[in-house]
């Protein structure tokens, strides 16, 4: 099961979800990020977050959805904060589109320990709906119970 997190700038969010995901889903799942208007280097913050977190920091880097275009994922998780107004890159190739709102922790500008505490809140979030995801076999589900499943992925 293939598995692509977006955000616009693939340089904090959706490389923090690839790397909580790598770590910590089973082998079945294949999992890349990517951004609509990539910044092309994470932010120091970020780095730094992940390799404290021991979530190997040296495979990321900000990328195009473009440079993807072999990748034909199943699912697509866009990890924008909708509810705060923010605008989300629409993915328009195949597979199951879904969002999960997470603050982004770069949001205003902040100090490396500011960004952490934030980034905590958004890596604990993703962690719950991750460990969530790795429980189902989506491969034996209909496509609108997919749909459910993802969608209901909160981290409460």
């Amino acid at each position: 099961m293939k598995i692509l997190f977006i955000c616009r700038h693939n340089s904090c969010r959706s490389i923090l979800a690839e790397a909580i995901a790598k770590r910590f889903l089973p082998d079945r799942f294949e999992v890349r990020s990517a951004g609509s208007e990539p910044l092309g280097e994470l932010h120091p913050y970020i780095s730094n977050y992940i390799e404290a977190m021991g979530l190997f920091p040296c495979d990321f880097r900000s990328k195009s959805w473009e440079e993807l275009t072999d990748y034909h994922p199943d699912i697509v998780i866009s990890v924008c904060d909708q509810q705060h107004g923010e605008a989300c890159p629409n993915w328009l190739a195949d597979g199951i589109r879904v969002n999960w709102d997470i603050n982004n922790p770069l949001e205003d500008s902040v100090s490396q320990q500011e960004f952490d505490e934030l980034c905590h809140k958004a890596s604990a979030s993703l962690k719950q709906r991750i460990d969530k995801l790795s429980g189902y076999y989506f491969e034996n589900m209909e496509r609108d119970e997919i749909i459910r499943a993802l969608e209901n992925l909160h981290d409460r």
